[in-house]
């Protein structure tokens, strides 16, 4: 694995020694400190490397000008922070996005003292050290992490098809609405905006203009970075999976999680209808392992922590959100109704992460408290009570 450090002042040629500390233990070329024309000629570099961390300290005089990263290269951005606070973490997060990057490296200075946090994409902490050695290995963790990733790509149809897609496939205008409606429900009671992304999605199977067509796998899902707030029958993509590719039928890209959903609506024929967000549901099974947007082993995972059920059920999925599946809209709203989302706090610790063999690489697990007195992340380990304030929510808790 190809490796580059970018960092250090552009503009006065200082150096980094957080830099220079860093590069040398992950083995990884060094674009340290230089003028503007050397901190160009490194983002042209980027596109040579599997991982990329990037940390120019840079005047805000300047406009950024974001490198951009190859297909598959693992790019870590960096932010400097006052403080360790929701705040401050979600602005962290927020740079990931604006660089199309896969993790950030929140910098905390107190007393001439660095500290090191490394976040994903979904808020979540892997590790908060001062040990650049210790900061190093976590950065390699989350690399071979990322790259397990198995993923789907999306491409938009051909014209010809978008037309005779459009002849006999549509939506029910009532039922997409009344869908919105329970969606926009579970946004005003617990989504919020991060760093100017919505997160989460919604999808439904397609219906049909004639009653010839008896199968479609199509669906109806919310496009990328949709506002869920504000979601109307405007905002769904048609997409069908086609030689292991997801097309998608007009202008806007769908949602990152569609291959899942895709995957889900094809191994359960009676579900008609999925929401996921990034909050929890109280009380309800989760998923044993973590990962990210899009990557389908998510669907073995949601699939083995699906307990029996007919009509409606959601779980939540570990250090990353909840999902539910429903097959009528009547009893998808009973279930919103009846279940109380839990706030998903950025910057929590994770807890186990696994290599492709199924073996332990990060284990963080520290059983402390339940979401009730407001203590921490999830546990998902069975016990009888909360161990601080004794509540008992079922055979999963929040701590």
């Amino acid at each position: 694995m190809k490796r580059l450090i970018v960092g250090g002042n552009f503009g006065d040629y200082k150096k980094s020694n957080v830099v220079k500390k860093l590069a040398k233990s992950l083995y990884a070329d060094q674009f340290n400190g230089g003028d503007l024309s050397n901190l160009n000629s490194a983002k042209q570099m980027v596109v040579d490397y599997d991982l990329v961390v990037w940390m120019p300290n840079i005047s805000n005089e300047i406009e950024k000008d974001y490198p951009k990263k190859k297909k598959g290269t693992i790019l870590i951005c960096s932010k400097r922070i006052d403080d360790y606070n929701h705040e401050q973490i979600g602005n962290a997060v927020s740079r990931i996005f604006r660089m199309n990057a896969n993790a950030v490296i929140a910098v905390l200075k107190e007393d001439d003292i660095y500290s090191f946090k490394l976040i994903d994409a979904l808020g979540n902490l892997w590790i908060d050290t001062e040990d650049i050695s210790e900061l190093s290995k976590m950065i390699e963790t989350f690399a071979e992490w990322t790259k397990n990733s198995i993923r789907i790509e999306s491409i938009p149809a051909k014209l010809e098809n978008t037309i005779k897609l459009d002849n006999y496939i549509t939506f029910d205008n009532d039922k997409i609405i009344n869908f919105c409606d329970i969606v926009k429900k579970i946004s005003e009671d617990i989504e919020t905006v991060r760093g100017n992304r919505y997160f989460g999605n919604a999808s439904t199977r397609c219906s049909y203009t004639f009653p010839s067509q008896k199968s479609y796998d199509g669906i109806f899902v919310s496009g990328r970075n949709t506002p869920k707030s504000s979601l109307s029958n405007e905002d769904f993509i048609k997409v069908e999976m086609q030689d292991n590719k997801v097309v998608y039928f007009g202008d806007k890209k769908p949602s990152v999680d569609t291959p899942i959903q895709l995957e889900l609506y094809k191994k359960l024929p009676n579900i008609n209808y999925i929401i996921h967000g990034h909050a929890f549901i109280e009380n309800v099974q989760i998923t044993e392992n973590y990962f990210p947007c899009g990557d389908m082993r998510e669907v073995e995972e949601i699939l083995n922590a699906l307990p029996d059920f007919k009509d409606c059920c959601g779980i939540n999925l570990k250090n990353h959100g909840f999902i539910i599946l429903a097959n009528n809209l009547e009893d998808l709203n009973d279930f919103v109704n009846n279940n109380k989302f839990v706030y998903r706090e950025l910057g929590q610790n994770i807890e186990r992460i696994y290599d492709e063999f199924g073996e332990i690489v990060l284990n963080t697990i520290d059983v402390d408290c339940c979401s009730h007195c407001k203590y921490g992340n999830i546990n998902y380990e069975l016990h009888d009570a909360c161990f601080k304030c004794g509540d008992n929510f079922g055979n999963y808790y929040y701590r």
